[in-house]
């Protein structure tokens, strides 16, 4: 079972907590959380597509009373579907994913001008 971002990010925390890590490990986990980002994405795309196809079919209706569904009442029937849901997990999970990145890009940066002083005493 391959391990999801957020143990991989956890994992990474601990270890930095526990040892020096270099510029490496980090573009290392780096890697994995873009990777994780991309997959999200196409996720987050997959989900719109049925969102879309079911907002079609729901605007597309009529209600109880064979009178035709309003768009702000299909507004309304779509954020409950599982598709909406959906989308505004994935959502979440890239701005998540993102900020984690940044901040290990800017460990990164710090760790990389720390060796650079170091190697120039």
């Amino acid at each position: 079972m391959e391990k999801n971002y957020r143990q991989i990010y956890d994992e990474f925390v601990d270890s930095y907590k526990k040892n020096v890590v270099d510029g490496e490990d980090v573009g290392i986990i780096i890697m994995h959380l873009v990777q994780q980002f991309a997959t999200t994405n196409v996720r987050l795309t997959v989900a719109e597509t049925a969102m879309s196809r079911k907002h079609e079919r729901i605007i597309g209706g009529t209600d109880d009373n064979d009178k035709p569904i309003s768009v702000s009442k299909s507004d309304i029937m779509l954020a409950a579907t599982h598709d909406a849901k959906e989308v505004r997990n994935a959502k979440a999970e890239l701005k998540t994913i993102e900020q984690m990145i940044n901040s290990l890009k800017s460990l990164q940066k710090g760790i990389l001008n720390e060796y650079s002083h170091v190697g120039s005493m």
